[in-house]
């Protein structure tokens, strides 16, 4: 409702013969009247025009009762209801005495009305009957009216009542009103416990003072659950001693929770961890968050007018932003990353979500930005794209990249018609390099090696390190095996050439390589590299430092591979269990699982007829699974036998660093209900992890999923010790080289004594492998060695053997199980 304006229907209902009615605009200096009906024109001889505008208080007289005027401008200013009898003038100057009615009365913008309603006292023909017409008109004036008109009344025993409430009641508090009209407590009950003393005690002060009584307070709908009420009420001393308020209440419940809602949103636009800018709709900047300080290094003062060009990269050209702008207008927002600087000129990459804001009417007012810094996640993303395919310490490509690549040029023969040839090649005799300059002169070497190699190659050709210092390039476009085996020896030449290291060292290498050759573009790679791998161990086997060419058609490495994976799935594969003996109480503690394969026509195979062709393929994901659950089926039936007993398991790099062993001992342990610790798991000295944060990381989680940890093969070179202390080793296996000749050799039995010493120092068990007499036994018993492996302990046997010979209970054990602790 717009001051001086009111609804034709709402003037036909004011328009009641008889009845003295106006309004005046509370929210205007002096209230102005805006309406007055005609039975106020009869009573005061005014006509409508000539006081439309004036001030509300034209009518007063000038000696009139002081005590009833002050009472009138008291609830004038502070816009309560009043009751009063007051003297008057008409326009003619007369005299008489009104009974004046005057309440506030507020549209649903919050506009203030004052309506009042006068009687002429002194008139007989004001009967009863015309008063309950004003009565009605009045209670359709109050359902008009967005809130609850009331008088509430309070004797002086502290009982209260509401004389009158507006028929609004029951939907604003859904209490029915003749019900409060006898107890106002019905009213009060349903009132917030922690609000309704406080409004007690603000009452209480009221009645005391006379003074205006306004309260906000939580009230309990019976159908809308919480809301807030406001009431405002002017208090009138009674006769008896009571206090009589007139007020008027209404639902605020919407204005509290939009003022709510603002202040949580400033809370939240202050102490978000994301940054927000907020443009106007040219896109200049008119507010910021503190975390947009934070991230981009601009205060607010430096950003605000200015548009979010200034976070430019120049990365993104102007059509990036047109069809940025044309998504938002389309759909509303737009949400993607946006590579910007900060202000001190570093990256800053951003996820962003940009909206935009419109008025009523439809147009955009505003546009809300909304972002985080990525820049850490993404260049962390960039670079495990970046390990994914290359090898990080020489940047050539790694093992699967080369595989996919290898792959894409077989294929290609059958369009091409020529040969290629993989070229494997294993540095010999680097271990003493890594032993003697340390491992960052032995990393500095594989770097120049893998410059000489990409010097010595094509554009089109393949070069990748496989790990260790193990590579392998594949010649794309070879028309024999013969140009390939040119090329090798030219690439072996120019490896032998001396490399001066920053250290001052120069050392000379040699490398053994071999060549596999096909023309078959429906050879498998894997199948190539496994025959250029075992040309490369025949090189080695015939005096290193040479070329060797594979002797065999490649597709005989073909065949292996295949036959190897159809082994897997055939269930020919099997693990053999050698017994490990605990020396301080003469029981087995545990089982190396050693891999057998029982080929159909050659018999039962050991491990190096087979496992590098697994190792190098895409088996070994295949084989490391298997390989875990078998163990860990083993496992369980020892602890469903209640015995201390693990099983031990021999694991490569890439099981260890591609997070596999991980995998495979999470599933396996909940597959088969297994406490720990269920798994050793052994890992050789040579291995030379690429990364050995990551390798320890990955050992660690193995840990807690119920691994010890074992480091093979220890005290085969110098660097054992590395990664004793580096890795999170529980147990030291003496490699069985030491042992062999522990007995007759006393410098041997110092070293092996030093060994031991230094573990036990380091807090790690030590296991002496390859044990085969009861002489070495004693000798490492007397050194304090804790755990034994050998032949004089037990040979390996499958699965069912050792069922029958540890868990049947029919076989006199030499040395029984390690029983679990009760």
């Amino acid at each position: 409702m717009a001051p001086h304006t009111l609804p034709a229907s709402l003037i036909e209902l004011l328009e009641v013969s008889g009845m003295a009615l106006a309004i005046a605009d509370g929210d205007q200096p002096g209230c102005p009247l805006i309406f007055v009906n005609k039975g106020f024109e009869q009573l005061t001889g005014y006509a409508r025009e000539d006081v439309l505008g004036r001030s509300c208080r034209l009518l007063k007289t000038g000696d009139a009762d002081p005590e009833a005027n002050h009472r009138l401008h008291r609830a004038i200013e502070e816009r309560t209801p009043l009751t009063l009898t007051l003297e008057n003038r008409r326009k003619d100057g007369t005299r008489f005495d009104s009974e004046l009615m005057l309440a506030p009365l507020y549209s649903q913008e919050g506009h203030c009305y004052l309506v009042s309603v006068q009687r002429d006292i002194d008139e007989q023909h004001q009967s009863r009957t015309r008063w309950r017409i004003q009565d009605r008109l009045l209670e359709q004036l109050s359902v008009q009216a967005p809130g609850v008109l009331f008088q509430y009344r309070q004797w002086p025993n502290g009982q209260g009542d509401f004389p009158y409430i507006s028929p609004r009641l029951a939907d604003y508090c859904g209490i029915d009103r003749d019900a409060l009209q006898q107890d106002a407590e019905t009213l009060l009950a349903r009132i917030a416990p922690e609000d309704r003393q406080q409004l007690r005690d603000a009452l209480a002060c009221s009645a005391t003072s006379l003074r205006l009584w306004q309260r906000a307070f939580r009230y309990h709908h019976p159908t809308r659950g919480l809301r807030w009420l406001e009431c405002a009420a002017i208090p009138t001393r009674l006769a008896n001693g009571g206090t009589l308020w007139h007020g008027y209440l209404t639902d605020v419940t919407a204005r509290k929770l939009a003022t709510e809602r603002m202040a949580l949103a400033e809370t939240v636009f202050d102490s978000t961890h994301d940054g927000i800018l907020v443009t106007d709709a040219d896109k200049r900047i008119i507010d910021v968050n503190p975390a947009f300080t934070q991230l981009t290094g601009y205060s607010a003062e430096e950003a605000l007018g200015r548009t979010p060009h200034l976070l430019s990269s120049g990365k993104h050209d102007a059509q990036f932003y047109t069809s940025l702008f044309a998504t938002v207008h389309q759909q509303g927002y737009w949400t993607g990353d946006i590579w910007n600087v900060r202000k001190d000129g570093s990256q800053l990459i951003e996820n962003v979500t940009i909206s935009a804001i419109h008025d009523v009417q439809g147009t955009i007012t505003h546009y809300i930005a909304v972002f985080r810094d990525i820049t850490q996640k993404h260049l962390k993303q960039a670079r495990m794209e970046r390990r994914a395919i290359y090898d990080p310490l020489t940047s050539l490509f790694n093992r699967d990249h080369f595989g996919g690549a290898l792959e894409n040029l077989l294929s290609g023969l059958s369009y091409t018609g020529i040969g290629v040839a993989v070229l494997f090649i294993d540095l010999d005799d680097f271990k003493p390099i890594n032993d003697t300059y340390g491992h960052a002169a032995g990393d500095e070497a594989l770097v120049i090696i893998a410059q000489r190699l990409k010097q010595q190659t094509r554009s089109t050709d393949l070069v990748a390190r496989l790990g260790g210092d193990e590579f392998v390039i594949a010649l794309a476009g070879m028309r024999s095996a013969e140009k390939a085996e040119k090329v090798a020896f030219k690439i072996l030449d120019d490896l032998v050439s001396p490399i001066s290291l920053r250290n001052e060292h120069s050392i000379t290498l040699s490398a053994s390589v071999g060549v596999a050759y096909t023309e078959d573009s429906q050879f498998a790679a894997n199948a190539l590299i496994a025959a250029a791998d075992s040309a490369m161990y025949e090189a080695k086997s015939q005096g290193k430092n040479r070329v060797a060419m594979s002797q065999r058609h490649p597709s005989d490495g073909y065949d292996l591979y295949t036959r190897l994976q159809s082994a897997l799935e055939k269930e020919e594969l099997a693990l053999f269990y050698q017994p490990i003996l605990s020396l301080a109480d003469e029981r087995i503690v545990s089982f190396e699982a050693l891999v057998r394969w029982h080929h159909p026509d050659q018999g039962l195979l050991a491990p190096h007829h087979f496992i590098d062709i697994v190792n190098h393929s895409s088996l070994e994901r295949a084989y490391s699974s298997w390989l875990v659950h078998q163990a860990a089926r083993t496992a369980q039936r020892f602890q469903a036998c209640h015995m201390a007993v693990t099983v031990s398991i021999n694991v490569t790099r890439d099981q260890v660093e591609s997070g596999q062993l991980a995998e495979d001992m999470a599933q396996a342990r909940k597959r088969h209900a297994l406490a720990s610790p269920f798994l050793n798991v052994e890992v050789v000295e040579t291995a030379q992890f690429h990364d050995v944060d990551l390798a320890h990381n990955q050992l660690q989680q193995a840990r807690r999923l119920g691994a010890q940890i074992a480091l093979d093969d220890f005290g085969s070179g110098v660097s054992s010790l590395t990664y004793a202390s580096q890795l999170p080793i529980d147990i030291v296996k003496i490699d069985q080289a030491v042992i062999r000749h522990l007995v007759e050799r006393p410098q041997q039995r110092r070293f092996v004594s030093g060994i031991i010493d230094m573990a036990h120092a380091m807090q790690r068990i030590v296991l002496a492998e390859g044990v085969e007499t009861p002489e070495q036994l004693d000798v490492l018993r007397h050194m304090g060695c804790d755990m034994a492996q050998g032949f004089l302990i037990g040979h390996p046997m499958p699965s069912d053997e050792l069922e029958a010979h540890y868990l049947a209970g029919t076989t006199q054990l030499l040395y029984p199980l390690a029983l679990q602790a009760q």
